[in-house]
């Protein structure tokens, strides 16, 4: 809105100037040669197009003019207007040159026509004065065009800057959610042990007491029964205590994954089937940091690559190598920096801790995530 009022503002002030020398030159009786007074006059239409070769045609057609017998100062405008205008652009050939060859034109001609004094001096005098005008005028657009392209520069930085932060932010509560899972999971491992070692345990010892008590205790048929009942009621509890803690070991490890797995699938990550199955064959002491890994290399693929992305795995022996392809024509990603990469650095750790080692990079269409457990695989 402000530049297109700018445009209207200032093509107002070119049809003022415009018509007000034509009045000027129709009134004062400037006009000696009407192609003269022409190539004075018309020019000037595209002075901030092209400043130099317009001042150029206007000094000549002035000179020209004043030789002819141009008495009038009124026919010094349009020379001055285009000398304004050179004046003020960037180039040093048309800011000095071209301004210096027709101020010393017009002056020389009107020296010739009308004096040292009434024509040269005060044809000098008015062009400097409009030049010095317009070179100042040039200086303060360069320095505010100067001041806006910092300014530019520094609401970009800020905004990268902001950016930054933002990921540096969201990553922190990313680690923060892996951190408060895995603890969560711990909680629940301790709950196992503890409902195993003391439940499930004090639940066999009642089991066993009461079979010895049915195969050495003489007992009434409908007493035998209700210890049938009982024992029953027992093996059925034991049982679903077993279940219960097979399907909570299972749920934090491979049926936790595929879950976290088919909810990316559904938001666009190619994934192949079975692929925390897959992981099944690695060595049990490594197998969390191997689920945990390919979540978190699924995660980041279809955050950084977006819906398309393909994610494959390939398992040799005690090595995991995850692979992420972009669709075909997407832009690489601007990854995060050396602050970035919070879950990938505490999976290295745990990788280290387990016995292994845990590398990552760029690959020329996606990114590359490969843990090898060298130590375990030694260990049997």
């Amino acid at each position: 809105m402000t530049a297109r009022l700018r445009r209207h503002w200032r093509l107002a002030i070119d049809l003022t100037l415009y018509s007000t020398l034509v009045t000027l030159y129709a009134l004062s009786g400037t006009v000696i040669s009407v192609p003269l007074a022409a190539g004075q006059l018309v020019p000037l239409v595209w002075r901030r197009v092209a400043p130099g070769t317009v001042l150029a045609v206007i000094s000549a057609a002035t000179a020209a003019h004043s030789l002819l017998g141009m008495g009038r100062a009124v026919g010094y405008l349009p020379v001055s207007l285009a000398m304004y205008t050179a004046a003020t652009h960037r180039s040093p050939a048309v800011r000095w040159g071209m301004c210096g060859a027709a101020a010393v034109l017009v002056t020389v001609t009107g020296a010739i026509r009308r004096g040292p004094v009434e024509g040269g001096l005060l044809a000098a005098v008015a062009l400097i004065v409009t030049w010095l005008a317009g070179v100042e005028r040039g200086e303060h657009l360069r320095e505010r065009a100067e001041h806006d392209r910092e300014r530019a520069e520094h609401d970009r930085e800020r905004a990268e800057h902001d950016r930054e932060r933002a990921e540096h932010d969201r990553e922190r509560a990313e680690r923060r959610l892996v951190e408060r899972e895995a603890e969560t999971a711990r909680a629940r491992e301790r709950l196992a042990r503890r409902l195993h070692d003391s439940l499930a345990h004090t639940m066999t010892v009642m089991l066993v007491q009461g079979e010895a008590l049915r195969a050495t205790a003489r007992l009434a048929p409908d007493d035998r029964r209700r210890l049938d009942t009982v024992l029953g009621a027992g093996r059925d509890a034991l049982a679903e205590v077993r279940l219960a803690l097979a399907e909570e070991h299972r749920r934090d490890d491979a049926a936790t994954l595929e879950e976290r797995l088919t909810a990316l699938r559904e938001a666009g990550l190619s994934v192949q089937e079975g692929l925390a199955e897959a992981l099944t064959v690695l060595p049990v002491a490594v197998r969390q940091v191997v689920y945990r890994l390919t979540a978190e290399a699924a995660t980041n693929a279809l955050r950084h690559d977006g819906p398309g992305t393909t994610l494959r795995a390939s398992v040799k022996d005690t090595a995991l190598r995850l692979t992420t392809h972009r669709p075909p024509g997407a832009k690489p990603p601007r990854r995060a920096g050396g602050g970035g990469r919070y879950g990938l650095r505490s999976l290295e750790t745990d990788a280290l801790a387990a016995g292994g080692t845990l590398t990552y990079g760029p690959t020329a269409d996606g990114w590359q995530v490969t843990a090898e457990f060298p130590a375990v695989h030694a260990g049997g």
